[in-house]
This record gives C-alpha cells, sequence and structure tokens, in this order.
C-alpha cells in the first residue's frame, strides 16, 4: 500500500517541495530545527494532499491518457481510499502550518500556507480548465517553498533567494506546457484550455524551451552577484552547469523526445539545481 500513496500523492515531488523549504532557510541563514522541521512537513504535506485530490479529479482524463503511472487508473487504490489521503495529508499540511506560525509569533506563516491549500483545492476542481491557470499555479507552486523557507528563516527574502524562486518558477512553466502536449487528449475530455490544445504542438514547443532557456541564463546569476554565498561560488557552479546542461538536452531534444522521459530529464534537473543551491550556501568561502 505504500508504493500507491507514494506515487498518488508523488511524494518525490514532496520531499523537493520540503528541501526548497530547508534551502530558504539555509541561503537566509535564520531559524532553528524545530522551524526547520515544521516548515519541511508543511510543504510536504500540503503538496501530497493537493497531489491526491488532482488524482482523484483527474481520473476519467487520466484513463484516456493511459496514464498507467497513476495508482488509481491500475486500480492499485481506490477512489476513497485516494480521497481519504487527500483529506489526511492536507490537513496534516495545516496542522504542520498551524503550529510553525504560533511557534514562530508569525501569522503570516499560516496564512500563506492556507492560502496554498484553498487554491490547490480550486486548481483540482475547476481551476486547471482555464486557460494556462494549470501552467501558472504548478509554476508558482515550486517557486513559494523558498520564499516560505525565507520568511522561516527570517519574515524575509533576499536576492538570492529571489533568484532561485524565478528559475523554479521558469523550469516549473516549462515542464507543466511540455505535460499539455502528452495530455492533449484527456485535457479534451475536460475541457482544459491548455497551451497545447489552443496554439497547436510546434507553438507550445517554442513555449517550453524559451521558458527554460531563461532558467539557465537566470541559474548563471547567482555566480556574479556579489554579497551572497554564491559570488564566484564553484562548489555552486558546477553542479548548476549539469542541470543547466539537461534542460538544453530537453530543448534540443524536444520534438522527437518521449515526453514521459523528457519530464524526469527535468525533473532530475531541478533536483541537481536544488543541490547546486546547498552546495553554494554550506561551502562558501
Amino acid at each position: 500500500m505504500i508504493k500507491p500513496i507514494w506515487e498518488l500523492t508523488r511524494a518525490e515531488h514532496g520531499l523537493m517541495y520540503g528541501c526548497g523549504v530547508l534551502i530558504g532557510l539555509i541561503v537566509e541563514s535564520g531559524s532553528t530545527y524545530a522551524g526547520a522541521i515544521l516548515g519541511f512537513f508543511t510543504a510536504f504535506f500540503i503538496q501530497a494532499g493537493t497531489f491526491a485530490l488532482n488524482d482523484y479529479c483527474d481520473l476519467e482524463s487520466d484513463i484516456v491518457n493511459r496514464r498507467m503511472d497513476r495508482p488509481l487508473v491500475r486500480g492499485a487504490i481506490t477512489k476513497t481510499a485516494a480521497l481519504l489521503v487527500a483529506y489526511a495529508f492536507t490537513v496534516l499540511g495545516i496542522i504542520f502550518a498551524a503550529v510553525l506560525s504560533v511557534f514562530l509569533n508569525n501569522p503570516l506563516l499560516f496564512v500563506l500556507a492556507f492560502i496554498l491549500v484553498v487554491l490547490g483545492i480550486l486548481y483540482d476542481l475547476k481551476m486547471k480548465e482555464f486557460f494556462a491557470v494549470s501552467n501558472l499555479y504548478i509554476a508558482v507552486t515550486m517557486a513559494v517553498p523558498f520564499l516560505y523557507g525565507g520568511l522561516i528563516a527570517r519574515g524575509g527574502v533576499g536576492k538570492a533567494l529571489l533568484i532561485l524562486s524565478c528559475i523554479a518558477l521558469l523550469a516549473g512553466f516549462g515542464r507543466e506546457v511540455m505535460k499539455d502536449i502528452a495530455d492533449v487528449k484527456g485535457d479534451e475530455l475536460r475541457g482544459v484550455k491548455s497551451f497545447a490544445r489552443i496554439y497547436g504542438q510546434e507553438e507550445v514547443e517554442i513555449v517550453v524551451i524559451v521558458a527554460y532557456l531563461l532558467a539557465v541564463v537566470l541559474s548563471m546569476v547567482p555566480f556574479f552577484l556579489g554579497s551572497t554565498y554564491y559570488y564566484f561560488n564553484l562548489a555552486y557552479m558546477f553542479p548548476v552547469m549539469v542541470a543547466d546542461a539537461l534542460f538544453l538536452h530537453t530543448c534540443i531534444e524536444l520534438r522527437n523526445a518521449d515526453y514521459d522521459f523528457m519530464r524526469k530529464e527535468t525533473l532530475m534537473a531541478i533536483a541537481i539545481g536544488l543541490f547546486a543551491f546547498i552546495c553554494g550556501a554550506l561551502c562558501h568561502v
């Protein structure tokens, strides 16, 4: 039962969201171990609950798209169980956010988490059907954990963290638009006004490439940004170049690519990019 729940909640994404909060803490050099733990699990459980509800709502379109990676499509978990998981994980995320807010005496932390929960539910139920909303929502959720970590650390966000958030926003947007190409049939069933359905594959590929290239260019900025951990820091630069190489490979192979593979490749690129920011923050001179 652990594997279906892991797949239902996309727990690997949850771990990355939680790590995003920790990176925000590291970059801003603040908070306590308790704050870090509470922030990590706030992000993890809110993300997990949102993804579980997403699979519950998308079952019919996922069947049309033959998404056998989805446990509901394979019958590895029931719809009732999926809904219970979505409910339980979302409640846990809200509880962790509430405790964190009280612990740090910062109501904004709870308010922001609660807003994300509400937006996640609205997204799963209806918002994704509107043009570009799905892509933008996911992109924003990939950027927010870093900002959330900065708020936990010191109640603010510095230049390096803003740049990291923008990189995550662009990379996340590119991945979601790329996913539109593979999900055209299912999106048509639900009436989702995606980029691919409205503009066609060739135009969408241009949008994806531009988003990835902007993320690559922006990833170079911290290396030349004075008064930050990343200024001429090779511990940051080497791994981020690996991440950028993966994004560039996706851009080159996009036309003839296996989109499932490309999404895995770009997810790996994002993970390596996170590692680069951690290395740069921990290994600065």
